[in-house]
């Protein structure tokens, strides 16, 4: 196809529905048929598009992006029509003028820098403009069908529930890799059940922001990890699912690769977890080498000890056999062969289980990536240190294996949840100064489930809701049924509770009612979850915090993207994410990032709670950087709440037994 047929090719979607959501859009409405109509004015919201005080960078383009031509045009205006001499029907001479508005206005989006994007309500992508098209790296084409929150990492997922729109200022790596931009990204209902999507670059007047907070000395260090694995350095879940939904774009042939580390929770419970961030990092050091740089082929950390990698170019048996490479590379390396690793007793090999799913196996990220989590289970099923390609079979036996909703239903009706308390501990005096309550589920069944297991499949479902208002109510019930001014609880509010407008008042009723100081009451919002749905945020935690109790900001470090809102959120702390807690007493680069956190909430009048503490040389590291409290299995671990409150309320507050370095468990590392 040469250059002008593939500048003007159209996207699979109806000029009809483009006409129509366009005109809808303008609010273009040519009324009744009077003898003579005037010319339809142009909307006053369209002079000015973009919405700002002051205006904001371009999004840069370095070459027009393929665009499709969406065709409008005006029917004959009568019957007669020119040259025979024919009346024209003010209803035709309307529409005609209505439908060249709509031509003009997609000359508009055609030109302007301003990013725009069409979506339907999953915020998978209808139509774009070139400036989108450009932004994303895609072409028009391309863009169609894809998910636009993976493309574009921190939009939201739609507007706000009463239909205003949404918007969130997010940074976004440079296509060259040669630093980051920030961009106002805003979501509105558009017509047809579709979201509207804008997108500004707002760089400079970011930058003016946060020089005035005074956080521009740690801004590129903070910026560099929103795409980047703290510990060891590879790409993040958010870069890896953005590159792999790029690929589907782009039509590529490919594997995606799941590798799981077999038994890694022994070496960390024998050995220290020190050691095990070693091994990580010495493990995604030989991973790195043994892909060899090849273009298309990109390795990450998924979390914890997963590993990922997206293989563009590559067919089933390929990657079948790149899986085999970097499977007997990592078992032919005993640990005290890793350097850095000697004389560790009882020390064996390491091994790993790899899941593979190809491209074709779902038309989107979820979708490959729940493919190759189901065939790497069938790897640690299969015994382990092994390969397993997705196949049909596999989601057969997970759905048979998995009645997560049905247990957490059967949970909330027959008593199966139970609340586990786990000490904040003053790092100065060792004296508990408050408990984080983390939900369980004990309803006898196999197999087990933790919190990361049924609270996702829970968000997905509105469960969720009744589950954050049972936490809630048996807080607060607890607290009345123990007056100790000195006990005091932190609850966790799920993502989609934000949505839930009625929560904060059913909150607070339940407080008043029962006679609780609500400052014995302490919520924590993860970050993700505040950015995400940041009106939302903002409205619980000022409801809330009006009222007296604490609202803490939770996991904050694991975006990095958004941490110019804080000044915009009403909370009374930080709770710093585990992951910048691991290397705290041996790695720079931890100590700096986690001295800058607490510089910004020192700055902002912010309390700061670390967790993750698992030896005490992290309490020594974390005292130095002037870290007050803390919590980790170090300090205590989570012990069922009716057993913490069958003792004496006095021993609430005294200085935990800690444990031993050489003997931690590994600590729970999931929302509950």
């Amino acid at each position: 196809m040469g250059e002008t047929e593939r500048d003007t090719a159209v996207v699979p979607v109806a000029a009809e529905t483009a006409d129509a959501d366009l005109a809808a859009l303008t609010a273009v409405d040519p009324g009744p048929e009077p003898a003579e109509q005037a010319e339809p004015a142009v909307p006053l919201e369209l002079a000015d598009p973009v919405g700002q005080a002051e205006p904001a960078e371009p999004v840069e383009q370095s070459e027009p992006a393929e665009q499709p031509e969406l065709v409008v045009q005006a029917r004959p205006a009568g019957r007669g029509g020119p040259g025979r001499g024919g009346a024209v029907a003010p209803a035709r001479r309307a529409e005609a003028a209505a439908a060249a508005l709509a031509s003009d206005i997609l000359a508009v989006l055609g030109s302007t820098d301003t990013a725009f994007a069409l979506t339907d309500h999953r915020a998978h992508i209808n139509w774009v403009n070139p400036a989108m098209s450009a932004l994303l790296g895609l072409t028009a084409r391309q863009c169609v069908g894809r998910a636009l929150t993976a493309l574009l990492a921190g939009a939201p997922d739609s507007p706000g529930d009463t239909g205003a729109s949404t918007d969130v200022v997010v940074s976004v790596p440079l296509p060259d890799g040669g630093g980051h931009r920030w961009l106002e990204i805003r979501c509105t209902a558009a017509p047809r059940g579709q979201w509207l999507y804008r997108v500004l670059d707002v760089s400079r007047w970011r930058e003016r922001e946060l020089d005035a907070a005074g956080l521009t000395k740690h801004q590129d260090e903070l910026l560099r990890l929103v795409d980047e694995d703290p510990l060891t350095g590879l790409p993040n879940r958010r870069a890896l699912t953005r590159e792999l939904e790029r690929q589907l774009a782009r039509g590529a042939r490919g594997a995606f690769l799941l590798l799981d580390l077999d038994h890694f929770k022994d070496i960390n419970d024998l050995h220290g977890h020190p050691t095990g961030d070693r091994v990580m990092c010495a493990l995604a050091s030989l991973l790195r080498d043994r892909l060899g740089g090849v273009d298309g082929q990109v390795l990450g950390r998924l979390s914890g000890d997963e590993f990922a990698a997206v293989l563009a170019d590559t067919d089933e048996q390929a990657a079948v056999a790149v899986a085999d490479r970097l499977r007997n590379a990592i078992a032919a390396i005993p640990m005290n062969g890793i350097a850095g690793i000697a004389g560790v007793a009882g020390a064996s090999r390491i091994t790993v289980s790899i899941g593979i799913a190809t491209f074709d196996s779902g038309v989107g990220w979820h979708e490959v990536l729940a493919n190759a989590d189901m065939a790497l289970y069938a790897s640690k099923a299969a015994g382990r240190n092994r390969v397993t390609v997705y196949e049909q079979g596999h989601y057969q036996d997970t759905a048979l294996r998995v009645t997560v909703i049905e247990r957490v239903r059967a949970a909330l009706r027959d008593g199966g949840f139970v609340l586990h308390a786990m000490p904040m501990v003053k790092l100065g005096s060792g004296r508990v100064i408050g408990h984080e309550l983390l939900l369980r589920l004990e309803d006898g069944r196999e197999p087990r489930l933790g919190p990361g297991e049924f609270l996702l499949a829970a968000e997905r479902s509105d469960l969720v809701f009744e589950i954050d208002r049972w936490v809630a109510d048996k807080a607060i019930q607890t607290l009345v049924e123990h007056p100790y001014p000195g006990l005091r609880f932190n609850v966790n509010v799920s993502g989609r509770t934000l949505e839930d407008e009625d929560f904060g008042g059913f909150v607070l009723d339940r407080l008043t009612a029962a006679g609780v100081a609500p400052g014995r009451l302490g919520f924590e919002i993860t970050e993700t979850a505040a950015v995400t749905n940041l009106d939302a945020a903002r409205s619980l935690a000022q409801q809330l915090r009006a009222s007296g109790c604490r609202i803490t900001l939770d996991d904050f470090g694991s975006g990095f993207g958004s941490f110019v809102h804080l000044k915009q959120l009403p909370i009374t702390g930080l709770k710093i994410d585990g992951e910048f807690i691991h290397g705290i007493d041996y790695g720079s680069r931890d100590t700096v990032l986690v001295q800058g956190i607490v510089d910004i909430a020192r700055g902002l009048g912010l309390s700061v709670v670390a967790e993750w503490v698992e030896r005490a040389t992290q309490v020594e590291a974390l005292s130095r950087l002037g870290v007050r409290v803390a919590q980790g299995f170090h300090l205590g671990e989570p012990e069922p709440l009716d057993v913490l409150l069958s003792r004496p309320h006095g021993v609430w507050m005294r200085r935990p037994t800690l444990m031993p370095d050489a003997t931690l468990t590994a600590p729970v590392r999931d929302r509950s």
